[in-house]
């Protein structure tokens, strides 16, 4: 498994999502445009904003040893083995609204937000890329602690004013490569007794 990726794939996971959501909902494609949101990215308005602004680490939630893992390989078999813990992650990301006019950008930005609202869990086809396991579940929760003055900074250092959006945590979790040798289960025993 390549999960080194699984930060960039679960931002074009959940760009897609948002994508998809918003032209079912209005009738016409947006462009999403991912990354930090200046204004030069947006050459084409109205226009949607995803930024990941932070990975957060909940330690809160670590298990401390070893777990065991079955996983089913290739031909069938089932393989066990013990695997240091994963480190849950909370990626936040900014969702922004990008047109001419002020309505627009705030009907825009609720749209996304029930695009979201519509999507609270990515899994399966949702994901995109090679960094999930396929019974992989990342929710999509909005975040409600999320400070003016914070806002205000983050569009500050953009160099940018102020502008509509609205903050999202996706919850999934970062495997450890920590891992035993694979476990050997007894299959057959026999016992004899001298008499």
């Amino acid at each position: 498994m390549t999960q080194h990726r699984i930060l960039r794939q679960t931002s074009e996971s959940l760009s897609t999502a948002l994508e998809d959501g918003v032209r079912a909902l209005l009738g016409r494609t947006i462009q999403v445009v991912t990354g930090p949101p200046l204004r030069e990215k947006f050459t084409r308005l109205p226009a949607l904003g995803l930024y990941l602004y932070r990975v957060a680490v909940l330690t809160e939630r670590r298990e401390l040893v070893p777990t065991l893992v079955s996983r089913i390989d290739a031909t069938g078999d089932i393989r066990e083995f013990y695997q240091d813990p994963p480190v849950p992650l909370g990626l936040d990301y900014l969702v922004s609204a990008w047109a001419d006019e002020d309505a627009e950008q705030q009907e825009l930005l609720g749209a996304a937000m029930r695009a979201l609202l519509g999507t609270p869990v990515l899994e399966g086809s949702l994901l995109e890329g090679d960094a999930f396991d396929p019974d992989e579940r990342i929710s999509v929760r909005p975040v409600e602690d999320v400070s003016v003055e914070f806002l205000m900074s983050l569009w500050r250092g953009f160099g940018e004013q102020l502008r509509p959006s609205v903050a999202y945590r996706c919850r999934l979790m970062l495997n450890s490569p920590r891992r035993s040798a694979d476990l050997q289960r007894v299959a057959t025993k026999s016992i004899r007794i001298d008499q």
